[in-house]
């Protein structure tokens, strides 16, 4: 007895069902055992302040895969969801979209086991926001690179619609011819990546902006003094500092543009009171075309070369500027410069002047060889490069010459009180220079520190330069005291001057720092002189110099690693 088609299409998807059914079970309860293996054999083991949160974390981890896949299986079935088979696909897409849960699910688990390991939540947070913010970078990134160079701007679906079309129109349908048309190239072939204007440098932007916020995050669990603060401030000058000149040149870029379109005079002939000027200022007129930037030379040449395979292929083409005046204006793009050429080397003085302030290898040569000849302490020049790359604040001084400072108001607290001053009467009005615990709130950045370190002279001239940091390796004034006494200014005035000259006198300072700091019964210097014939105690130097948190940055680590990169370099023997 034959069965009916229908009784059979039936059974085959009741057996359909039964399977995809057997195949959700299968994976729930494997993702149930797994969670119960994490809760019996990972979390034990952890501390027990930690415990609550590493259970909560199994068991919403867990229940969202199982939503996850609950709500896969009874969501209505998505076919055919590359109908016209683009090769392109899967690649684009699948391989994106993998490659984004791997960032996600590393961005989960190491801000896991940095909030496990330091009891950081807001360095946790930091490092989760930065590798999400990633992936879904990467996600729009290669979204939009498909959408414009593969498919020419238009969706899969776009493209199935005119497959369709195309293939009525064969078999005798009648048709729109508009529904026929399909677009031959990228229509923004010429920009960056293919994208429309802005986007790279939007994405560019944006995320900048998310690297600094995550920066923030970061330091609102963590106390920093010292260099580790003028790292700190450095790191958010280097953000601030990109993402301003992205927003410049974005917006900037627009402006030149109006400003240029108002400078030049408008192709018609000049008239004054009814009557034409002379043949030669009409002339002037005619001929005055804007230069074009590179963006608008490439423009004009993918117009040129468009409008030459539309004539080819017998495509309409709209109206394009003459050849000629693209030559004009190309030509006219150059002719400032020679000028802009001269008015460079007009101020060599300047550059040269800026330099000098620069700590150069042969200023760290003099010095190494004074302290040989004087103290018959040598050192070699790998060993330091090594620690000004680690330790130093990136530059010794602002844009307008002056010496980069850091004022810190719980230090003028300290030496107001040392002084016979009452900090706490004066800190009345001055809450954001003068403060018994440390605090990162009152810190404005770059030149705008000089705004408090004027403030706090007014109050005491030499407290203040005592509870500043100064320079490239960002000593305290107070060092004056003790480890840098040496070094024998006469007062805070002369050792102001020599931080704002020259960040050879910040060297110098540091030298004499670390031949009178120490750490376990010895001076730092010590522990990285050639008496050591190349074994270096890196790690007791770097606890010496950093404090106890030296291991979490790592400098020990990164010291050795600059000092075998800079050795290696054989530029130092010369």
């Amino acid at each position: 007895m034959e069965k009916s088609p229908s009784s059979v299409e039936n059974q085959d998807t009741k057996s359909s069902f039964i399977s995809e059914r057997n195949y959700l079970v299968i994976h729930i309860i494997s993702i149930v055992v797994i969670a119960l293996a994490a809760l019996i054999f990972i979390v034990p083991s952890m501390e027990n302040a930690n415990h609550a949160f590493a259970i909560g974390f199994v068991i919403i981890v867990a229940l969202s895969f199982i939503y996850g896949l609950i709500a896969r299986h009874i969501s209505p079935k998505v076919k055919d969801r590359n109908p016209n088979f683009n090769p392109y696909h899967t690649f684009f897409f699948k391989g994106t979209v993998i490659l984004s849960v791997i960032l996600v699910i590393f961005a989960i688990l190491g801000a896991l086991f940095v909030y496990i390991e330091h009891d950081n939540l807001f360095q946790a947070v930091g490092l989760a926001t930065t590798v999400i913010w990633i992936a879904l970078f990467l996600i729009y990134f290669m979204w939009s690179v498909y959408h414009y160079n593969i498919n020419y701007g238009l969706t899969d679906q776009d493209w199935q619609r005119i497959y369709d079309f195309r293939d009525m129109h064969s078999k005798g349908i009648p048709v729109k011819p508009s529904d026929l048309e399909m677009p031959e190239y990228n229509p923004y072939k010429s920009q960056t990546f293919g994208l429309p204007p802005g986007t790279v440098r939007g994405m560019i932007a944006f995320t900048l902006l998310m690297g600094g916020m995550s920066l923030l995050i970061v330091s609102f669990g963590t106390q920093y003094s010292g260099v580790d603060a003028a790292l700190l401030s450095q790191q958010f000058e280097f953000f601030e500092t990109a993402f301003l000149m992205m927003i410049a040149f974005y917006f900037g870029d627009k402006s030149l543009k109006y400003l240029r379109e108002r400078w030049v005079p408008k192709q018609n002939n000049v008239q004054t009171g009814g009557q034409v000027q002379n043949n030669q200022s009409v002339t002037q007129g005619d001929n005055a075309i804007a230069p074009m930037d590179n963006l608008e030379i490439d423009n004009a040449y993918f117009d040129n070369e468009d409008r030459i395979f539309s004539l080819e292929n017998g495509l309409q083409t709209e109206e394009v500027s003459p050849a000629s005046q693209q030559r004009s204006m190309l030509s006219t793009s150059f002719e400032a410069q020679p000028e802009i050429s001269l008015q460079r080397e007009e101020y060599v003085q300047i550059k040269d002047n800026t330099n000098s302030k620069i700590l150069s290898d042969m200023d760290i040569r003099i010095a190494l060889d004074e302290l040989e000849a004087e103290e018959n302490l040598k050192i070699s020049l790998p060993v330091i490069k090594a620690l000004v790359k680690v330790e130093s604040a990136g530059r010794g001084h602002l844009s307008d010459g002056r010496a980069k400072i850091l004022f810190e108001g719980h230090k003028f607290w300290y030496w107001l009180k040392q002084f016979g001053k009452d900090p706490e009467a004066l800190s009345v009005g001055n809450e954001d220079i003068i403060y018994k615990k440390w605090t990162r709130t009152h810190y404005r950045v770059g030149i705008k520190e000089y705004d408090r370190l004027e403030a706090a002279r007014k109050i005491d001239p030499k407290a203040a330069i005592y509870a500043t940091s100064w320079g490239l390796f960002q000593i305290l004034g107070e060092n004056m005291e003790h480890n840098i006494k040496s070094r024998n200014y006469q007062d805070v005035e002369e050792f102001e001057a020599k931080q704002h000259e020259s960040e050879y006198y910040h060297f110098l300072d540091f030298l004499a720092f670390i031949k009178i700091k120490k750490v376990r019964g010895k001076a730092l210097i010590e522990y990285i002189s050639e008496a050591n014939e190349g074994n270096y105690d890196w790690e007791s130097f770097a606890y010496g110099y950093n404090g106890s948190g030296y291991k979490v940055n790592e400098y020990h680590l990164k010291m050795k690693h600059f000092y075998e990169q800079f050795k290696n370099e054989h530029t130092w023997k010369a």
